[in-house]
Formats: C-alpha cells, sequence, structure tokens
C-alpha cells in the first residue's frame, strides 16, 4: 500500500487507526478474506518498503467527521477525494517501521502501487 510520509508517522504513532481508500481487499464485513491481513507500507517518495501494520477489517461509508476523526484527514479533503462516493476505512491495527528499508523489487515490483494491490511477501524462515 502507497503511503505518504505524514501518514505513516500518524499510523506509526497510533494517531491514524483508518487508512482511507475507495476500494478494499475481497471479503471483509463477514465475507471470507483472512483477517487481519498484513499490509506492507510503501511510503511514498522512498522508493522502499518501509514497515507494516495488520488491516483488521474494513468500515465503509460517508459519515466525514467519523472517518476524519480517525484518519487524520479533514472532512472537505474527504469529501473531495470521494467524489460523491462512499469511502472505505481499512482499520489499521498494530504497526512497526523496519529497521532496514526493503526495496520494492524484494517484492517483485518495478513500481509502487497507485493505492494498493496484492504481492507475494517472501518467506522469511527460508533467509
Amino acid at each position: 500500500m502507497s503511503i505518504k510520509p505524514e501518514w505513516w508517522e500518524k499510523i506509526l504513532a497510533g494517531e491514524k487507526d483508518l487508512e482511507i481508500r475507495k476500494t478494499v481487499p475481497r471479503g471483509g464485513a463477514g465475507e471470507p478474506e483472512p483477517w487481519p491481513l498484513l499490509v506492507l507500507a510503501y511510503v511514498s517518495g522512498t522508493g522502499a518498503v518501509l514497515g507494516q501494520f495488520l488491516c483488521m477489517g474494513w468500515v465503509k461509508g460517508n459519515c466525514w467527521r467519523y472517518l476524519s476523526s480517525r484518519a487524520c484527514v479533514p472532512e472537505e479533503d474527504l469529501k473531495k477525494y470521494a467524489g460523491g462516493k462512499s469511502l472505505y476505512g481499512w482499520i489499521v491495527g498494530e504497526a512497526e517501521a523496519y529497521d532496514t528499508p526493503s526495496p520494492l523489487a524484494e517484492f517483485g515490483l518495478n513500481r509502487p502501487p497507485m493505492s494498493w494491490q496484492y504481492v507475494e511477501v517472501p518467506d522469511l524462515e527460508d533467509e
């Protein structure tokens, strides 16, 4: 998932517990998908994955005050981003910064995702 540096810092500090997106992974809200999901945090402008967080599920809505308070994004910015549609708040669980950034190529990516995408995570036990 591509995340702006200021949002990543707020996630790590525990200030931001929703990450706003226009789409979500398959499943959630009672549908089959293994929760929590491991989300790798590609921090925009770094060229690398700087950490990870657990996505505990998601909420869908257009209750701007609620989304704004939990996502640390002004209500007007959310409305503009939504373009008249509902948004999804990915529920942020435990987050951690990596000691050493991981290049995108380590995950088979040539470029960062526009928003988010599925990737194969290397088996760390084989290293």
